[in-house]
């Protein structure tokens, strides 16, 4: 079951936090908050879910941000739960209302997240991010004289972080979903490398020595059936 909430509506002031922390509007986090369209990237994962049946899924913002940190930091998923309870920007990225001591999800989350999501998916949130930035880029606002220097050096670097960022994601999230190439050769030490080697005491062992043995006498048999015509006998319908 789907419920969702539009993202462009989180602003960094309306973010609860103790009173002894104040969020950095210049922390990368929150520069990065920004860049990203989290409206069509949830509109890319919803794909995957049934608007009507199941439980209630966790807020797209949540899950994305929590796949899009786990890339960026190449960490585990544990790690990644542990990391964002921790930090507030973190908690600010992936949406929450406030910080809170307790973790937003569990690390199974997000290995039904990598169950449910394919290379498709990933691939429309390259696209969404590229194309959130290039729209950026043609709203920059002609310059009129010198005194909008400062407001046109701000948006200048704005627009280099969001680039920069769609950037760093687009490539970590390939190289993590790309299988890896086979190359080299692997060099292993016999003596220590384990061997499909039986013991000696393995009844198989004896009955294969049985059954060579039993051939043996078959074929020597046969072509010494002239000096002895009575085969020696042997006990193979009861072994």
């Amino acid at each position: 079951m789907i419920r969702y909430k539009s993202q462009k509506q989180l602003m960094l002031g309306g973010f609860d936090t103790p009173p002894d922390i104040i969020l950095d509007p210049e922390n990368r986090w929150v520069k990065l908050s920004d860049c990203i369209p989290w409206d069509e990237l949830a509109e890319s994962y919803y794909k995957t879910l049934s608007p009507t049946l199941g439980r209630p899924a966790k807020d797209a913002r949540i899950v994305i941000g929590a796949v899009i940190i786990k890339h960026k930091l190449s960490i585990s998923d544990e790690k990644s739960v542990e990391q964002i309870r921790e930090n507030p920007y973190l908690q600010y990225f992936i949406g929450l209302k406030g910080f809170q001591s307790k973790a937003a999800f569990a690390p199974s989350l997000l290995v039904e997240v990598r169950k449910r999501m394919g290379q498709t998916v990933f691939d429309e949130f390259h696209q969404a991010i590229i194309e959130a930035v290039e729209y950026s880029r043609a709203k920059k606002p002609v310059k009129a004289d010198d005194d909008n220097e400062g407001g046109d050096a701000a948006l200048n670097r704005s627009e280099a972080d969001c680039s920069d960022n769609a950037a760093m994601i687009t490539a970590e999230q390939s190289l993590a979903d790309e299988s890896p190439r086979n190359h080299g050769k692997l060099i292993l030490d016999a003596t220590v490398a384990e061997q499909a080697i039986r013991f000696p005491t393995d009844l198989g062992l004896l009955n294969e020595a049985r059954e060579l043995s039993e051939r043996i006498i078959d074929e020597l048999h046969a072509k010494s059936n002239r000096l002895q015509k009575k085969k020696p006998r042997t006990y193979r319908e009861l072994a």
